[in-house]
């Protein structure tokens, strides 16, 4: 793996492991390397403000403060205890140096994902709450309280609102295409439900008035819970097209420069996962963009 040499500060910090790809949930993994490799087709992982850093699993007691024992003991039977602690080890560092300040933004691949895992519960593909943990993990470690999540992963993120749903201090923009699961009760939850068809117009539309509400609300650092099963050849809901991404990356870093940490989510097409996290990660590196809508 191509790697950056450690510097005090970098523009973007990107978070891999080849273990994503070699041991992640089916149906995310076959993505992860196309990605990645494409990232070095298009240079930016030699750009000088772009560092690459592999993760180490995040720590047991960390985890448990977001979890049950019970569900701990679940996700240990299910055969990706490993990669999903490497996962969450993955946002926990991404989010972590942006805190800190040694990076601007983070973007953070994974092998397993994270909005469907509750305190007591998971499904689809999600064993442990990624964000919930990096939160849990910066309020012992920095000064930072207060954080807003968007999510725009087309499946309804029920495991988030189970955890941080009624936290004052957190800020849930979750887009789904579908009924709500869990609970809606919480002062600073806001659904964006968008039809299973919806278009790049109609998602970017919803993507403005989210970026007003997380603007309004004025967090220390924004998590971008980033899905790309949105797209129209993938197998989530929303028809997005190529183009939604790049989009959807320059309004938000319009409106949040810097302290932003994306976590890869939903997703399975390696050429969408190509174009989409490559858009994105070419955003975030603040470089020109290439290639049609």
């Amino acid at each position: 793996m191509e790697r950056q040499p450690d510097q005090e500060h970098c523009e973007l910090l990107i978070v891999y492991h080849p273990e994503f790809a070699a041991q992640g949930y089916p149906a995310l993994r076959e993505r992860v390397e196309p990605a990645f490799d494409e990232l070095q087709s298009r240079g930016l992982l030699q750009l000088p403000q772009v560092r690459v850093r592999e993760p180490v699993p995040a720590q047991e007691e960390l985890v448990e403060r977001v979890h049950a024992d019970s569900h701990m003991r679940s996700v240990a039977t299910s055969g990706y205890y490993e990669v999903a602690m490497l996962s969450a080890g993955s946002v926990v560092l991404g989010a972590t140096e942006v805190a800190a300040s040694r990076a601007s933004n983070a973007f953070c691949f994974v092998g397993a994902a994270g909005h469907h895992a509750s305190h007591d519960g998971f499904w689809g593909f999600c064993y442990l709450n990624d964000v919930a943990i990096a939160i849990a993990g910066l309020r012992e470690t920095s000064d930072l309280e207060r954080f807003a999540i968007l999510d725009i992963d087309p499946h309804f993120g029920d495991g988030t609102r189970d955890i941080l749903g009624s936290d004052p201090d957190v800020l849930h923009l979750n887009f789904h295409s579908g009924h709500p699961i869990g609970r809606e009760e919480g002062a600073n939850n806001i659904d964006f439900a968008l039809a299973y068809d919806a278009s790049n117009d109609r998602f970017l539309a919803q993507v403005d008035k989210a970026i007003a509400a997380a603007l309004d609300f004025s967090p220390e650092l924004l998590f971008v819970i980033f899905g790309h099963d949105s797209h129209r050849d993938d197998y989530g809901g929303f028809a997005l097209g190529d183009g939604a991404y790049r989009a959807f990356a320059e309004k938000v870093r319009a409106a949040f420069p810097r302290k932003v940490c994306y976590v890869l989510s939903g997703g399975s097409n390696p050429r969408v996962a190509r174009r989409a996290i490559g858009d994105v990660i070419q955003v975030l590196a603040g470089t020109s963009i290439y290639g049609n809508p």
